[in-house]
Formats: C-alpha cells, structure tokens, sequence
C-alpha cells in the first residue's frame, strides 16, 4: 500500500495508475481555464472602452455600440462625447443660436477686400468688370 499525492487513503500499486478522476480532473481545470480566459477578455474589453473627451466618463454599451456601428454612427452625434455632454453641447449651441436671433445680430461677413477701395466694384478673377 502506498499514498498517492493530492489523494485520500491509500492505494495499491497496480490500482494508483487506473487514475479513476483524471477526467474530472481535467474537467475542473478546463472549466477553471476557461473562467480565466473569460475574465481576462473582460478586462480587455474594458481597456479598450472610450471615454467622454468633456467629462471624462467611460461609454455606456449602448453609446460604445452607437459610435461604432457603420452608419449609425451619423445619427448619435459626436462620436467622443457621452449622451450627457452631447446633450449640453446641443443646448448650449441651441441657447446660443437663440440669442443671436434675439439680439437681431447676424454673424460677421468675412471681407475679402481689403486691398480694393472703398465704393468701387470688386475686381478678380471671377468678378465682373466695373
């Protein structure tokens, strides 16, 4: 009679090599393998998550799915910001843009002229002659 290592009681010799859990064994160690290998592309998986360029949030899944998807990325806005902050730019544009037609001001036309006089047809390439 003699023990067997990581084993209870004892064994004969020619009974010790018939190994009667070695499929278990390896059932559990695959089983365990696999738990690993699932939570190590967890943890990749959350590494490679985007993060909100304001807040410095990290995406939702849906919002992560929302930028990533071919075409669908169009319809959700900007694709570095969160649902929050992209909404509160949108505000914020909106307010702006309320204001400006508040106070009756348009945006500044760029001038281009500078070197023409003042009161005279423009002259160019692609102007009329005056």
């Amino acid at each position: 009679m003699w023990r067997r290592r990581g084993r209870t009681g004892e064994q004969t010799l020619t009974a010790a090599p018939d190994n009667p859990d070695g499929e278990d064994l390896y059932r559990s160690r695959a089983t365990r393998a696999d738990a690993e290998e699932e939570h190590r592309r967890a943890a990749e998986r959350e590494a490679r998550r985007p993060v909100c360029t304001r807040c410095g949030e990290e995406f939702t899944d849906q919002r992560w799915e929302e930028t990533t998807t071919p075409g669908y990325a169009w319809e959700a806005g900007n694709p570095f910001m969160c649902h929050n902050c992209y909404a509160d730019y949108l505000a914020g544009r909106e307010a702006a843009a309320r204001a400006a037609r508040l106070q009756g001001t348009a945006p500044p036309k760029p001038e281009d002229d500078h070197d023409q006089e003042p009161g005279k047809a423009l002259r160019g390439l692609f102007r009329r002659r005056g």
